[in-house]
């Protein structure tokens, strides 16, 4: 199960402050993209976007991102 948006993980995630070597690739190339994004735009707004973006991806997806949900939030 996925964390709420407000956990502070997804920021974390998003901005690119912590590193995951992610499994699915489609998952990546998204994170990657987001990444680059804030890093042109680091305003509140955009941030609460991509937060919004991958949450959105990652619960559309769940079922296959299992490996990497774990890497990311933990076992639940």
């Amino acid at each position: 199960m996925l964390p709420p948006k407000h956990d502070v993980r997804w920021n974390y995630l998003v901005t690119g402050r912590k590193n995951y070597k992610l499994q699915v690739v489609p998952a990546s190339m998204l994170l990657s993209r987001i990444i680059r994004s804030i890093q042109t735009d680091n305003s509140q707004e955009n941030v609460e976007r991509c937060i919004d973006e991958a949450y959105d991806f990652f619960i559309r997806y769940e079922a296959i991102l299992d490996r990497d949900i774990k890497t990311i939030f933990g076992a639940s």
